[in-house]
């Protein structure tokens, strides 16, 4: 499905929009969050207009409330970005 996390199938993975626009923050919540999560691929796009954080993990569902639990307890404000499954406009056009 996803890539590899040393050697193993990812099946899930959670991204939250927050308000970390430092790389020095990210750096840090980072290394909170791998030592809470280790069995997670964790990492921040602040590149994005959302300063995005993903979580990537080998179980079929991630709980998320821990994940923003600490990025809250840092002052920090996160949001679980919905899905959206695009639709193609042709199959709108019947």
């Amino acid at each position: 499905m996803n890539k590899n996390f040393n050697g193993k199938q990812l099946n899930m993975v959670e991204v939250f929009r927050t308000s970390v626009t430092t790389i020095e923050k990210a750096e840090f919540l980072l290394g909170k969050l791998q030592k809470e999560f280790p069995y997670c691929e964790i990492n921040f796009d602040l590149e994005d207009c959302d300063n995005i954080l993903r979580v990537a993990s080998m179980e079929s569902t991630i709980d998320t409330v821990p994940i923003i639990k600490l990025v809250k307890a840092y002052q920090e404000d996160i949001q679980i970005l919905p899905d959206e499954i695009p639709i193609k406009m042709s199959t709108l056009i019947t």
